[in-house]
């Protein structure tokens, strides 16, 4: 079996998702795991300005978002990333 990259997301509200798409190399991973903070990030800036009632959307105990690069190679799931640098 051929090793493969997913990439898993911790969302400002703390709930984590692992995105469906695989990749073929972690640069790949990399680039969307990238792209998606920033958007993440862009939408928190929007409800922290106020545009929406915060509490509605539980930020009152924020998490820093962040994502995390696997290797899946057979059964064996391997770290290989994390964007906090842990």
């Amino acid at each position: 079996m051929e090793k493969y990259y997913k990439v898993v997301f911790v969302y400002p509200d703390g709930h984590i998702e692992e995105i469906q798409d695989q990749f073929k190399s972690g640069k790949e991973a990399l680039e969307y795991g990238n792209n998606l903070l920033v958007q993440v990030k862009n939408t928190e800036g929007v409800l922290q300005r106020g545009t929406y009632d915060n509490n509605e959307f539980n930020f009152n105990e924020k998490k820093e978002p962040h994502f995390m690069i696997v290797e899946l190679n057979g059964k064996k799931y391997s770290l290989v990333y994390d964007s906090l640098g842990r």
